[in-house]
């Protein structure tokens, strides 16, 4: 009979065991790598520094980095949430998206030299925030001519 018992309390420290290992594993599996964790701290700095241009060129490299992961990896949405939350705070990113948004509301496509005309911002920041909002598929580029004609896309983004 003891040796039923000791067999049986030694299966459950193995069972429990087990269980503790797979279940750091999984929140393992679910955090951000080091790498990337302190990319975007860096980026979180430079932005509250006023370095927004700065700031999406590093936002649109990760995103160009994350396009290389396999689609069923878990790093990339957790990365694009954190990226899209750095991109929220910036004071071009979100006015640009919206212009497009509101511009083609009323017709089909925009093109980016009517955007540049229109706002305030640079074509170098308006190109950027086209190329991010590409990415995060806010929007749809398109080649006509010798202008680039841009289209919202009003789907849900990742």
């Amino acid at each position: 009979m003891d040796a039923y018992l000791f067999a049986a309390l030694g299966l459950l420290a193995v069972g429990m065991i087990v269980w503790q290992a797979w279940r750091e594993r999984a929140v393992e599996r679910r955090r951000i790598p080091a790498d990337w964790q302190a990319s975007i701290e860096r980026m979180g700095r430079e932005q509250s520094q006023g370095h927004h241009r700065k700031v999406r060129e590093s936002a649109l490299q990760a995103c160009l980095r994350l396009a290389r992961y396999p689609k069923k990896s878990t790093l990339a949405p957790h990365v694009r949430v954190r990226l899209a939350a750095l991109l929220s705070r910036d004071p071009v990113y979100p006015s640009v998206v919206r212009a497009i948004r509101a511009a083609c509301a009323s017709g089909a496509e925009v093109s980016e030299t009517s955007l540049c005309v229109s706002s305030e911002y640079l074509l170098e920041d308006i190109r950027q925030c086209m190329a991010l909002a590409e990415h995060f598929g806010q929007i749809e580029r398109h080649a006509r001519g010798g202008d680039l004609m841009v289209a919202a896309s009003f789907h849900p983004s990742v």
